[in-house]
C-alpha cells in the first residue's frame, strides 16, 4: 500500500493550499493509498537547530513525530501558499528540519539520508498573483530536494486564487492533482 504524508503549511484552515491538497489527498485514498496529514499550524516546534547539542535529528517536539512518518512515505506532499514571495514559515521551517534526517556521514553515505528510498515530493503551491511571478519553488529548493534523493517531484500549482475556495475554481489544477495521485499511487501515466 502507498503510504501518503501530506503537511499542510497554510495557516488559514481549510484556506486554498489545504483544499488543494485534500483533492490530491483524497484521489489518492480512492486509489487504495494510506493517508496521513498534518497541519503544521497547531504543532509547536523550531528550526533545526545546528549547534550540535541536538544532534542532526533537532530536537524533540511536536514536529519530531511528524517526521518519523515523512521518512517512511512513499509520497510526500507539501502544500504552501506564497506568502511573502515564497512558502509560508511553517512549512519553511518544517522543510529546515528535514536536514535531521541527514546521516552523519551524509557527504560520503551513497545513501544520505533516512527518507525511504524512490520517494516521491509533491509541491502543492499556491497563490494569489498570476504564474508570472514566484515560479516553480521546486526548482529554488531543487539542489536541496536532489541531495533529499527525491526520485520524482511533481507540482500542483494554482495562481490567481485569494480567497479561501477560489481554488475549487481551477480545474486545471484540481485535475492535475487527480491524475498525478493515479499515477503515484498506481503507477499510471499517459503511456501506459
Amino acid at each position: 500500500m502507498t503510504r501518503v504524508v501530506c503537511l499542510l503549511g497554510g495557516p488559514r484552515p481549510g484556506g486554498n493550499s489545504d483544499q488543494l491538497a485534500s483533492r490530491f489527498c483524497e484521489a489518492a485514498e480512492a486509489q487504495g493509498a494510506e493517508i496521513l496529514t498534518h497541519a503544521l499550524r497547531g504543532l509547536q516546534y523550531s528550526g533545526y537547530v545546528g549547534d550540535g547539542s541536538a544532534g542532526l535529528d533537532g530536537p524533540e517536539d511536536d514536529l519530531t513525530p511528524v517526521l518519523e512518518d515523512v521518512k517512511r512515505a512513499d509520497v510526500l506532499v507539501l502544500a504552501t501558499p506564497i506568502y511573502f514571495c515564497n512558502m509560508t514559515g511553517q512549512m519553511k521551517l518544517a522543510l529546515d528540519r528535514f536536514f535531521g534526517l541527514f546521516r552523519h556521514d551524509y557527504l560520503t553515505n551513497p545513501e544520505p539520508t533516512e527518507f525511504k528510498p524512490g520517494m516521491a515530493l509533491v509541491l502543492v503551491q499556491v497563490q494569489g498573483e498570476g504564474p508570472e511571478l514566484y515560479g516553480d519553488l521546486l526548482e529554488q529548493y531543487g539542489p536541496a530536494l536532489n541531495r533529499m534523493g527525491f526520485e520524482r517531484r511533481e507540482l500542483i500549482r494554482s495562481c490567481n486564487v485569494r480567497a479561501a475556495g477560489d481554488v475549487m475554481s481551477d480545474t486545471e489544477a484540481l485535475e492535475r492533482a487527480e491524475k498525478l495521485a493515479g499515477e503515484l499511487v498506481k503507477g499510471e501515466s499517459d503511456g501506459e
